[in-house]
């Protein structure tokens, strides 16, 4: 009788570690630079989920978990808002073809990291706090401007939950860190690469 408990114990793990696997989903539409990428340039993301702020929060997090995979050098966020000024397009736009070409030409980028924050959640719902994030990310040649790669990533805090509520990701911060996190070794592993120095 005690082997059953320990069975459905361990097929009820099983199930919640198998509900929970879910990746980012990477569409390839054009090859990377073949030469490492050292230099890489983070637009503004725009925000089309309605959470104040919640894109320049994602940018923020973004960045810093790019900048501690220690493989890119990344140019200034004031250095990319200055010639967004020049160019007269508003952080809240995404830039045409044109404008990315003299934007990475100005920079001497090899890749601009872009991007849609869709949905961003984080409430109280009874005695816990619901988190939930839905992103989609974009690779786009330093040179020539062109869609390379687009990353679609979507989770909630409670996947990340393990036995007894255990690593639940209970703030849109941690949240953010984690799916960048994902999404970073996701582009690692699929040839983005990192910088020889």
């Amino acid at each position: 009788m005690r082997w059953c408990y320990k069975v459905a114990a361990f097929f009820a793990l099983f199930l919640l570690v198998a509900c929970s696997s879910a990746t980012p989903r990477l569409d390839k539409m054009e090859p990377l630079p073949g030469n490492s990428t050292c230099r890489v340039a983070v637009l503004p993301f725009l925000e089309r989920g309605g959470y104040p702020r919640g894109a320049e929060l994602f940018y923020k997090v973004f960045s810093a978990e790019l900048v501690s995979a220690a493989a890119f050098q990344l140019v200034q966020e004031g250095d990319i808002l200055d010639l967004y000024r020049q160019l007269t397009i508003f952080p809240s736009q995404e830039p045409n073809l044109e404008q990315l070409r003299i934007i990475g030409s100005r920079l001497g980028v090899q890749l601009f990291i872009g991007g849609d924050i869709l949905k961003m959640v984080e409430r109280r719902s009874g005695g816990e706090v619901v988190t939930e994030l839905t992103v989609v990310l974009r690779l786009y040649d330093g040179r020539t401007g062109k869609l390379l790669w687009e990353t679609y990533h979507k989770r909630c805090g409670r996947d990340y939950r393990t036995v007894m509520h255990f690593g639940r990701i209970n703030t849109i911060t941690g949240l953010a860190r984690r799916m960048s996190k994902e999404i970073i070794n996701l582009w690692l592993e699929q040839g983005m690469n990192k910088c020889i120095k």
